[in-house]
């Protein structure tokens, strides 16, 4: 490679220089989008000049991406070849093509896309190495950062999980109830069949409507998990198929309606962060009272599984500003709004 850089010309495709997407600093992720160092290609990497060293980047943010704001000890220009960006920190300016930023060292600056926009450019450091040449030491220090806001919706989430908990339908499996009476577990079968279905939906929307392929992925791979378990109740417990009833109906629907009109974060908020909590917990509480037989059943399965689930998208929503987390504290506790009242009405039918 040494003797055709001196002899010849050589050319590099962007795609042949080894790209990569997060960064941990201080013990966070954070998202850089797509980041192809030129040293980090062989090439590239001997034929730029070791003395009076400067560094280059190829740089990419998708819609509705963000690199948080950082500072780094050396100066930086970016170059906007494609799309636009804005950039954030200590100055708020929408960029286009074609425009350079200049960044001292120590300055707070980040950038951030909107739905719809998508941004390219060319990252350049003067002095030393690039910011990320070494993606495992890198040369910044992020100072906003979005773990507080996404704690916050933890909390108002686990909190809304803890009073869940405490659903008054859970009564009938405390005292041993439905364990023990028949026609209380024939209707609570009915009625959860119902919701088991509007769920499996709930998946089958977000699936269909999804465009980034980084998620279509993560939701095809849950979805695959979580695949026919409303067939799994009906035929282990024999549910009798084909109840209606208005109140599960609205609510069922609005979580499907959600997968089709919400943003991705929201849409992981409420299948994960709500639902899927709800399941671990629901599983516990009601799976002593259907091990009939010793066969593993649909509450077995919940009860194993959904924890895990709970934590499906979190890496997307590390990705994103501050400003946003307002709007998915709303959503949270809608979700749990209408997940209390499928579970309100369950109550009222088994007492029915």
């Amino acid at each position: 490679m040494t003797d055709q850089l001196l002899d010849g010309v050589v050319t590099v495709t962007r795609a042949d220089i080894r790209a990569i997407a997060t960064v941990e600093e201080g013990g966070e992720t954070h998202w850089l989008g797509e980041h192809r160092d030129f040293r980090r290609h062989d090439a590239l990497a001997r034929f730029l000049p070791e003395h009076g060293r400067f560094s280059l980047a190829w740089v990419r943010l998708r819609d509705g991406e963000r690199l948080d704001i950082h500072e780094h000890p050396t100066k930086s220009m970016i170059l906007v070849c494609r799309g636009s960006v804005r950039l954030i920190g200590d100055q708020d300016e929408q960029l286009g093509e074609g425009d350079v930023v200049c960044v001292p060292p120590g300055a707070k600056h980040g950038f951030e896309t909107v739905s719809g926009q998508e941004f390219h450019g060319l990252s350049v450091q003067f002095e030393g190495a690039g910011l990320y040449e070494d993606d495992s030491a890198p040369r910044v220090r992020f100072t906003e950062q979005v773990s507080a806001s996404l704690a916050e919706l933890d909390s108002l989430n686990e909190a809304r999980l803890t009073r869940f908990s405490g659903h008054r339908l859970f009564e009938f499996f405390d005292s041993g109830r439905m364990h023990a009476e028949p026609l209380l577990r024939k209707r609570f079968l009915a009625a959860l069949y119902a919701w088991s279905v509007y769920f499996q939906r709930m998946l089958y929307a977000r699936q269909a409507v999804c465009s980034d392929p980084r998620l279509q992925e993560i939701y095809a791979d849950h979805l695959r998990e979580e695949f026919g378990h409303d067939r799994l109740l009906r035929e282990r417990h024999n549910v009798v198929s084909g109840s209606y009833d208005a109140i599960l109906e609205a609510a069922g629907s609005w979580f499907v309606m959600q997968m089709h009109g919400a943003c991705e974060a929201a849409k992981i908020v409420i299948v994960h962060l709500v639902v899927e909590s709800s399941c671990h917990v629901f599983g516990e509480k009601t799976k002593a009272a259907f091990m009939d037989g010793g066969a593993a059943s649909y509450f077995d399965l919940h009860a194993e599984v959904d924890q895990d689930h709970r934590d499906i998208g979190r890496d997307y929503l590390h990705r994103l500003s501050p400003s946003q987390f307002p709007q998915l504290m709303r959503v949270c506790e809608e979700a749990w709004d209408q997940l209390e009242l499928v579970f309100d009405r369950m109550a009222a039918l088994v007492e029915a």
